[in-house]
Order: C-alpha cells, then structure tokens, then sequence
C-alpha cells in the first residue's frame, strides 16, 4: 500500500503543490516562472482559460471575465457568470480548475490522492465543497487537512526543532481570504491542536478592498470631479466603475506588497473610460491606519482563545505565522510587542501550509488499490493469521518489529526495507518474531515482512510495515464546532444534546438512544425528524447549521410508532467530515442509513438583515427586563452587543446593492460572532438562575434524604457523583435535566411519608366538586380525610385520597411533565 504523498494548498490568494519522498518535501514549481505558487485566478478571454499570473494580470483589463477569492464563497450558492463562456460557474468548479492547474505541474505524473488543506473554521458543508473541487479535478481519493495543523508540521519538521519538553505553540493564520488560531501543544513525538478560533471572511482581500475604499477613492475624488466614488464602483448597476474597481483592487495588491518592504509606494492610474489619469503616492503610515482595525478583529480572536483556555501569553513558547499577510510589518511588530512572544520567521509563511500538508500526505496510506499489486491466489496465505506490532513513529536509529503467530508455525520469515538498505536474509521463524530494523532519518521507512514454508515457498507478505523517523505526526484533527442532535425539550420548543463536542479527534463515532415523543401512526404524513446540527451546543438550534436531515414518514412504518418506543442512533464523522447516520427502530424492525456531505447553503442579504433585526429586538427586551434591577454591569454588556449588532445591521442596510465585494459574507461572519457573544451573556445568566435552582433543591434534600430507602440515598449518591462536571458544563439543558432527576428522587421521598398525603388530601378537598363522577361519594369522603387527619389516622388518610382520586374525571398532571406533551420532531 502506498503513501498519499501530495499535499496541496489550495488558498484563496495563492495555490502551490508538493511532495513528500524519502523523508525529503520537494515544491512542484509553475513551469512558466518557476514560483513555488501560483494566484488563485481564474480568467476566461475568447474560449481560452487562463489560471494564475496571466489570469491575474488580466484582472486590470478584463475584469468582468477573471474571477479571484472564490474559497471564500465555498459552500455557499455564489455563481458567477462567465460572460465569454455564456454560463454560470461555481465556486467549486473554479476551485477544481486551478487544482487541475497544479496537477499539470507534476508533469508524467499520475496523481490519483491527495491531502487538501482547508481553513480550521471551516465548516462541514464548506469542508465537503473542497472535497468535490477534488473530486471534479479528477482525484480518486481526498483527505482534508486543516491549516493550522500544516502548518506546525511544516515548521517542526522542516526545522529541525528538538522538543524536549510538552511546549504550546500559537499558530497565526492571516492568509488571503481567511484568518485563524489555533493553540497546539507539541512534545517529543507529535502534536495537537487543542483549541482555535477563526474567521473566515478576514484576509488579505479586505485590506486590499479597504485600500480602495479608504486610501485610494479619496485621493481620486480629490484631484477629479467624481463624488461618491466607492458606492458607485461597488454598484451592479454600471460596469464600467465595476472595471475600474478590479483595476483599483489589483493596484491597491500591488502597493501592499510594495509597502511591505518600502516605506512608500506609488500608483499610476489612467482609466480611459472615465478620463482618469493620476498618480498616487502612498506612505506605509496610511497603510497601517487600514491594516489596524483588521489586526484588531484578529487580535480579539488571539485574546479570547487564550483567556478561554485559561493561559496567559507566557504559557506560549512561540508564535508561528502562516499566510502572506503576516509578512506586512505592522502585524509582526504588534504581536510581538503585545504578547511579548518569540514569533518564528524562519520558515517562508506562503509555502508552510503546502510543505505541512506534503509531510502529512507522507504519512497516510492511500485507501486506494494499487492496480500494480497482481492478486495473489495462494490459499495457504489468506489461512495465516498473523498480528504485527510496532511503534509507527520513533525519534531512534532502529525500532522493534514483533511478529505474533495465531499458532505454531514451521518456515522462515524474511523483512526487507523498500530502498534495499536493509535485509535479514531468510531466517527460521517460531510463533513469536522479535527483530530491530534500522531506521533511515527523517524519513517514513517501509518494510515488507513475508514467510515461507521449508520449501522457501511464499506463504504470507505484509508491505504495508511503515515507521517514520524523527518526524512529527498528529494526533488526529479537531472538530471545528460542537456536533448536536435537536431533541424535543417541551411543547413547541426543542434543545441540542452534544453527539460530539469541539476539539474531538476525527474520525469519531458514537451510539445513543433515545425514545419518541409522539405518537407516529402507519400510513400517515406524521414525520419523525433526525436533524444533526454544527454549533454550539449551548446556543439556540436556528443559530446552528444543518448538516444532516432525515424525515421519517408514518408511510414508512408497517405498524404505528408509539410514545415512549426506543430509538437507535449511530453516527460516524470520518477524517474528512462525511457524515453518516443510522437510524434502528426495534419495535417495528424498521432501520434507515443515511451519509450526508451537504457542500452548499445559500446567504441573503435579506435573510441577514433580519436576522440580526430579530437578535436586536431580543436584546431590546433582555435590556428592559433588567433595567429596573439595578445589574449595571450586565446591562453595560448588553448594551455593547447592541451597539455592535447595530452597526452591523446598519452595514447591511448599506450594502444591499453590493453585488462585488464580500461584504455579506463578512456581515454574516460577524453576525455569528456577535450573536454568539450575545448568546453566551444571556445564557451564563440563565445558567446561573438553573445552578442556583439546583443548589436550593439539593439544600431541600438534608430533611429528607434521612427518610429515604437505602436504595433511594443510593440513587441520590449516584445523581450527584457528576454533578460538578454537569454544573460547570456551561449548558442549562444538561443542568435542567440534573435538577429533574433530584426532583423526581425527592418527590418519591416526600410522597412515601405519611404527612404528603395530607397535603394531597387538601388539594382535592378544594377542587371544584363538579371535578369528581359521584358528587355524593365525594362529600361523605371529605369530612372522612379531616377526621382522619385529626387523629393521625394516616393508614386511613391514604385510602381516602387514593378513592378522591380514583373519582377524578381528569387526572391532574404536573406542568412541567414532558409526558404531557406531543413533541414536534418525535424524539427526545
């Protein structure tokens, strides 16, 4: 079995490939210029296709047919119409053409597999929309591999860094498109990732934009007539300004690059159509005043991480840049000035994410089947079992290969390394091998084990022995986001109930069971609804993305699916986010498998401006609510997440008729943060208001968990043994469902005591008389219940609340009993 070995960067500025052979990366160059990547353009003129510098350069004379930071757009249902081809193109299938681009590269070269990098902010779907440019591109075989995470592996390796203690790094990705974080901690052997942040609307595009808008409009309405230059170059309504804002924005590329080595740069501008001829000066100073609210949204996101994670910047060894943008000087010399953090510069930032992901792909076996590999029809072989035991990685110049032999065996054994550097020969072989093979440095070494029979016949081989020396492996990928399940919760509402948590390793998988909550009759529309969600678990379901969606339909059911029946589910998240779901029902022998890779959702300006209407109107209430209680702290922080959410909608207000820039994907990125934050304030309140109705209840418990049956104080030990992880969960469902236990516990305690039924006695003694079927039985019990209450007759008591009760014409429910309700998904 073969090793994947390519790993490709597929950025939203810049793309590039590389390789990993013999523990050695080697870039595959662009053929023309020989650059290590190439621009992330594509251009379209006279049925010719274009990808990379020529695309690019086209940008300032074509602009309507070249098309550039489409990664961002990935997922979502953004086209873009190809004036020369008369169609509409995808984000994914632009994607897919400079992945072909870079395939061309690896000429005489067959690649069927690689690794794929991808922001770690990114979500499922946009995950899955990567997969299928891969796809499309012509790969067989994809597996993603999150930037961060390539990123360390490209400097720890490439490096030559000696670890010797567990130290925690900062990965900071400012790239073109997107920007993340990611904390790692990396010891002698591998690393991790145990926790990030990101955005993926923040990148080296929207300084260029904000160059536009910022630097370089003003110095045009200056010295020309034009007013209200900026909004008529975003306008869909006149193309002629849309061609002088790609002219603009390829300039303003130009100059940022410039002052990033230079203290000053200059444009010349001579734009025909609008009889504009002018040279530009800028100095590095202006530059750095666009450059400073962007670094400010990235640095929040650095802040945030770190306190969440209870660190200080002291506890991070170093800082490693990844991304182009990290090049500008601002950037470097703030974060080493406020974190006080040794910031690694030794590795070239637009190349280590490619170079992480080639050292990867070396260490993946492709799942793919050789077609090489001649199928081997010895019986004899497929009868041998046999266990091989190994350390995959080592830091040593040799490592122990066990053999274990399922029994007694009579022949030789022989282990050769791939490059013929090493042979044992034929050797004889019993039931347990041990061998020390020698190890080549920096490198993945495969070995192939056979065994022969005492004819030296070949019995058995095992070429898939692999054991990297000396470089640094992960152990696994995070999951971005929290992966729920929406349940039923009370009538007409619904929560998430965790399946996975953030920062779980791929691949995962995980079996739960649950009951309905309804009754599903056959042959009906009735549905029953699996709806698996992203987010965070602790917020609100509509605030989450879907990303996999089951119906179950009465139609489908031989027999009715009644309240309170058993539900199966099995999930399984693979490396590469494909989700998979297997639903049993047993009572009707009914099981339903799903696998979801959803790669588009759609993004309306509209939709956000209501959306973040609605979030204003709620905090509008919250603030109302809590003004006449004198909480000045919190409602200073309420009041920051209007003022932010206000800006934001007046944003979007503004820009309805932008049909060029990205502004309502940064609107949209923004307004999930924003209503996260808000979120997490009105929830920590609530969850305190459940922690402390928990605590009172629990405090109730000292009278009468005397009373209790020793299997009733044992039930009790076991409802509070997790109680402190479940109190600081920072989920109000997980501690509502605690509080219920307790509660049900101490009602079965109270209701075996002789004085509850006195309780129960007075309650039905005041219902309405025309509550009960025999009025006269009713009224002879009553003064029975107070006589006997006189005397303490308590045996007596409970006959008579037990027939009251009986005489019932509806039976009293309690109002927070979940059994009461039909749910609306059926299941909980």
């Amino acid at each position: 079995m073969k090793n994947i070995n390519i790993g490709i960067d597929l950025g939203t500025t810049n793309s590039g490939i590389a390789k990993y052979e013999n523990g050695k990366i080697s870039i595959y160059k662009n053929p023309v210029g020989f650059k290590d990547t190439i621009p992330s353009v594509v251009s379209f003129r006279k049925g010719r296709i274009q990808i990379g510098e020529k695309a690019r350069e086209h940008s300032a004379t074509n602009a309507e047919n070249v098309f550039s930071s489409f990664k961002r757009k990935m997922g979502s249902d953004e086209v873009y119409f190809i004036k020369d081809l008369d169609k509409n193109c995808s984000p994914i299938e632009l994607s897919s053409m400079v992945l072909n681009e870079l395939i061309n590269f690896a000429q005489g070269e067959s690649l069927k597999s690689a690794v794929i990098t991808i922001p770690a902010s990114f979500d499922t779907i946009q995950s899955n929309a990567t997969k299928k440019a891969g796809y499309q591109a012509g790969f067989e075989e994809i597996v993603l591999l999150q930037e961060p995470i390539a990123a360390c592996l490209a400097y720890s390796n490439s490096l030559n860094i000696e670890i010797a203690s567990d130290k925690k790094w900062l990965v900071y990705d400012f790239g073109g498109g997107t920007f993340d974080i990611a904390l790692v901690n990396i010891n002698e052997r591998d690393l991790k990732v145990f926790d990030h942040k990101g955005n993926n609307f923040l990148g080296g595009v929207d300084l260029d934009t904000l160059f536009v808008e910022k630097i370089i409009c003003p110095k045009i309405e200056k010295a020309t007539q034009e007013n209200n230059l900026w909004n008529k170059l975003i306008s869909k309504e006149n193309q002629v300004y849309n061609k002088l804002f790609f002219e603009l924005l390829y300039k303003a590329e130009e100059a940022k690059k410039e002052l990033s080595i230079k203290e000053t740069s200059s444009i010349e501008i001579d734009f025909d159509e609008l009889s504009i001829s002018l040279d530009i000066d800028i100095s590095r100073a202006e530059f750095e005043l666009i450059v400073q609210p962007k670094f400010e949204e990235s640095f929040h996101l650095v802040e945030k991480l770190i306190k969440e994670n209870y660190l200080d910047f002291s506890d991070i060894e170093r800082i490693i840049l990844v991304g182009g943008t990290t090049y500008i000087p601002y950037i470097r010399q703030q974060l080493q000035e406020r974190t006080q953090i040794e910031v690694e510069t030794n590795l070239d930032p637009t190349t280590a994410v490619m170079i992480g992901a080639a050292y990867y792909a070396g260490s993946k076996p492709s799942e793919l089947v050789d077609e090489e590999i001649v199928e081997e029809s010895k019986s004899e072989e497929n009868s041998i079992q046999v266990e091989t035991i190994y350390e995959p990685h080592s830091k040593d110049s040799e490592e122990l290969i066990v053999v274990l032999l399922q029994e007694s065996f009579d022949g030789y054994y022989r282990i050769t390394r791939a490059d013929g550097g090493f042979d044992t020969g034929l050797l004889k072989a019993n039931k347990k091998i041990a061998e020390f093979v020698p190890l080549l440095e920096k490198a993945t070494n495969q070995f192939t084990l056979f065994l022969f029979d005492n004819q030296q016949k070949q019995l058995f081989s095992n070429p898939n022995i692999q054991i990297t020396n000396g470089l640094y492996s992960i152990l696994g990928q995070p999951i971005p986001n929290d992966i729920c399940l929406e349940l039923d919760e009370e009538s007409g509402k619904s929560h998430m109930e965790i399946i996975f948590k953030k920062n779980d390793i791929l691949p995962l998988k995980k079996t739960i069971y649950k009951t309905c909550s309804k009754n599903i009759l056959k042959n009906s529309d009735q549905k029953l609804i699996i709806n698996v969600v992203e987010g965070n678990a602790g917020s609100m379901v509509g605030s989450n993305l879907s990303i996999g969606y089951i119906e179950i339909s009465g139609s489908n059911f031989e027999q009715d699916l009644l309240k309170g029946m058993d539900i199966e589910l099995n999930f399984k998240v693979s490396e590469s986010r494909d989700l998979s779901i297997d639903v049993y029902i047993s009572a009707l022998d009914l099981e339903i498998n799903e696998v979801f890779n959803p790669h588009q959702r759609k993004i309306s300006i509209d939709k956000l401006v209501s959306e973040i209407k609605n979030a204003l109107d709620t905090i509008l209430e919250e603030i109302r609510s809590e003004e006449q209680n004198e909480n000045y702290e919190y409602l200073s922080k309420l009041k920051r997440s209007q003022e932010s959410l206000t800006v934001l909608y007046n944003e979007a207000l503004e820009n309805k008729n932008d049909a060029i820039t990205d502004k309502k994907y940064q609107i949209d990125e923004l307004k999930k943060i924003y209503i996260q934050e808000f979120d997490d304030l009105i929830r920590h309140k609530h969850i305190l208001f459940e922690v402390e109705e928990y605590n009172n209840l629990k405090d109730s418990f000292s009278f009468y968990i005397e009373k209790g049956s020793p299997r009733q104080k044992e039930e009790y030990e076991k409802i509070i043994k997790n109680e402190k992880e479940v109190l600081q969960s920072n989920n109000k469902y997980l501690i509502r469902k605690k509080k219920k236990e307790l509660e049900n516990l101490l009602n079965n305690i109270y209701n075996n005591q002789d004085e509850s039924y006195i309780d129960f006695f007075y309650h039905l003694r005041f219902e309405d008389p025309s509550a009960f079927r025999d009025r006269s039985k009713h009224s002879q019990l009553i003064p029975l219940g107070e006589k006997a209450i006189d005397n303490s007759n308590f045996i007596e008591l409970k006959s008579i609340c037990h027939q009251l009760y009986n005489l019932l014409i509806v039976k009293p429910k309690r109002k927070d009993d979940f059994n009461t309700f039909d749910g609306n998904l059926g299941i909980k």
